[in-house]
């Protein structure tokens, strides 16, 4: 029986290496399907994912176009908004002007008629020469700021400008209305030459506080200053009834200061007390004149877009220079009336917050208040 065995062993040992090659050529090839289909299957996920990331950015990028074009048209429309509310409030500020204007223009008739106010547009007739050619008679420079706006004046009439042929058209040298760039930004000067020299004459006067009371004064100063520099009708048309000179302005010699006092009532009054200088006068004058704006200070201008969208133009409101060319806004405070008691109740002549007594002829009347020529400016 042993040998049968042995038989059968050698059978089964030389029977082992091919079936094990077999064996391991089939695992081989299962494997290498297996990373086959493997291989297939990232690659399908790879173009999955490719072809999802592709339709996804396609999206995204429709959104965000369709977000831009409606960004786009709400700004366009917010734009539009902000230019009718700018239209809507720039008409009610005129029609507020047009009404406080009337208001004013019906208050100083009034006021000429039963004398509360000096009304300075009465009619002469015998004058030969135009009243906006009459040129106040003003001693030498008492004080730095005449000698400056003297000079100024001095020098610009020495050129001829007040015969310069006239256009029609706004001269930059000379704007028909003050450049408001001069006062609001120290750092860059204005064409308008006015303008640049009214300002820094007001910068030295570090008394006069607040928007309302700096552009009032520069308003004022720079637009008699133009009229002194000019003596034309035009520029003459647009000073205050109660900036324009009084008589004894045109006939007694003063210090040119005075020329600028609001006040007729108080120019004369300076005038015939010329031991009154100024500087006795500025510091309370220039702290205690008040202009009774009821509503914020920084109202008192509007800022406007010009064609150079980087550039905006500040102008005056014109509520506030219809307040501002009114008289009776212009008030003066404790500490002035404490100290110049007689101008104080001549201020309040002018500003019609006392009523005129009958006979009294200190001031200045309505009668001696010569301004036009033929009719109220």
């Amino acid at each position: 029986m042993a040998p049968s065995a042995g038989v059968s062993s050698q059978n089964d040992s030389s029977m082992s290496p091919p079936n094990q090659s077999k064996e391991l050529s089939q695992r081989e090839l299962e494997l290498e399907r297996k990373r086959a289909r493997d291989r297939r299957s990232q690659q399908a996920m790879r173009d999955r994912n490719k072809w999802t990331i592709h339709t996804l950015s396609e999206q995204v990028a429709t959104l965000d176009a369709a977000l831009h074009e409606r960004m786009r048209d709400l700004g366009a429309l917010e734009a539009q908004v902000r230019f009718l509310e700018g239209e809507n409030a720039q008409l009610r500020t005129q029609n507020a002007a047009l009404q406080l204007s009337l208001l004013g223009r019906n208050g100083e008739e009034d006021g000429q008629m039963s004398g509360a106010s000096p009304g300075v547009a009465s009619t002469v007739s015998s004058l030969s020469t135009p009243l906006w050619e009459l040129y106040p008679r003003n001693i030498a420079p008492t004080c730095l700021a005449d000698t400056i706006l003297q000079g100024f004046i001095d020098a610009r009439r020495a050129e001829g400008v007040q015969n310069m042929p006239r256009t029609g058209q706004d001269n930059p040298r000379f704007p028909l209305r003050p450049n408001l760039r001069s006062l609001l930004d120290k750092q860059h000067r204005s064409e308008d030459e006015i303008s640049n020299v009214v300002a820094d004459i007001l910068g030295t006067y570090r008394e006069i506080e607040g928007r309302p009371k700096q552009v009032a004064v520069f308003y004022i100063m720079a637009t008699l200053l133009k009229w002194m520099v000019l003596l034309d009708k035009q520029s003459w048309d647009l000073i205050p009834l109660w900036l324009r000179p009084v008589p004894s302005q045109l006939s007694i010699p003063h210090a040119a200061w005075i020329d600028r006092i609001p006040w007729p009532r108080a120019r004369e009054y300076l005038i015939s007390h010329p031991q009154i200088t100024l500087d006795d006068f500025a510091a309370p004058y220039s702290s205690g004149f008040k202009l009774n704006w009821p509503y914020d200070p920084d109202s008192v201008l509007l800022t406007a877009p010009t064609s150079d969208d980087d550039v905006a133009e500040t102008t005056i409101n014109p509520v506030y220079e219809e307040h501002m060319r009114q008289i009776r806004h212009w008030t003066v405070g404790d500490a002035f009336r404490l100290r110049f008691p007689e101008l104080a109740r001549l201020i309040d002549l002018d500003s019609g917050q006392m009523p005129v007594e009958r006979g009294h002829s200190s001031g200045v009347s309505p009668q001696q208040s010569c301004h036009s020529q033929s009719s109220p400016c």
